[in-house]
């Protein structure tokens, strides 16, 4: 069972999606902190949902982000944490929290990384590229990196010339509700292999009939 920690910055979407998961059994798991790095409503999100462990964490209030990210790493493993979901997170994170968690962070990113990866807002630019597709990456998440890290799953979407941010956010959103669960089900069957900068995703066992 998965005790899952969310970080967050914004509405809490991916954080609904997730607790629905774990309540609806699709994810052998429970949100057990959230976590922001400022004031959002995603923390009402998760008071509502009555989750004990949820706090803000501004950097303007501590000394360097290393800072920061010690105690916040130190709050979500006191609530019982083994794994975290970064969505909507704005800042990058620190070694000083990742290392407490290895090969347990995942963050999701709407385009085929590494393409367009770094960036605040990244689906406008794409399409302003000409991109034929954009899609989601579920990945790995690396030290002082909004999108590196070793990628777990990845799901095209087509798009249009046509094609506008808010015209192709509601496709972006349904694949991340879709296959985000698949994932962290992954994790918590043990079925996640990391080989280097490889990550291999084990089907999982068929029952005998």
């Amino acid at each position: 069972m998965l005790r899952i920690a969310v970080l967050t910055s914004g509405r809490g979407t991916l954080l609904r999606y997730t607790i629905s998961a774990c309540y609806d059994g699709v994810v052998d798991g429970e949100v057990v902190a959230v976590a922001t790095n400022r004031d959002c409503p995603a923390l009402d999100v998760a008071r509502k949902a009555g989750i004990d462990t949820t706090a803000s964490y501004p950097q303007s209030s501590y000394g360097s982000l290393a800072e920061r990210d010690a105690v916040m790493a130190a709050d979500v493993l006191e609530a019982g944490a083994d794994f975290v979901l970064v969505g909507g997170y704005t800042d990058v994170l620190d070694a000083a929290f990742l290392k407490h968690f290895p090969d347990r962070v995942i963050s999701v990113y709407p385009t085929i990384l590494p393409a367009f990866g770094e960036l605040d807002e990244s689906i406008g630019p794409a399409l302003d590229y000409g991109v034929k597709s954009l899609g989601v990456t579920i990945h790995l998440r690396d030290p002082h990196s909004l999108s590196d890290g070793p990628i777990i799953a990845q799901i095209p979407i087509p798009v249009e010339v046509d094609d506008t941010i808010e015209s192709v956010t509601p496709y972006i959103a349904a694949v991340e509700r879709e296959h985000l669960p698949l994932v962290m089900q992954a994790f918590a069957e043990g079925r996640v292999l990391r080989e280097g900068r490889k990550v291999r995703v084990v089907a999982p066992k068929r029952r005998a009939s």
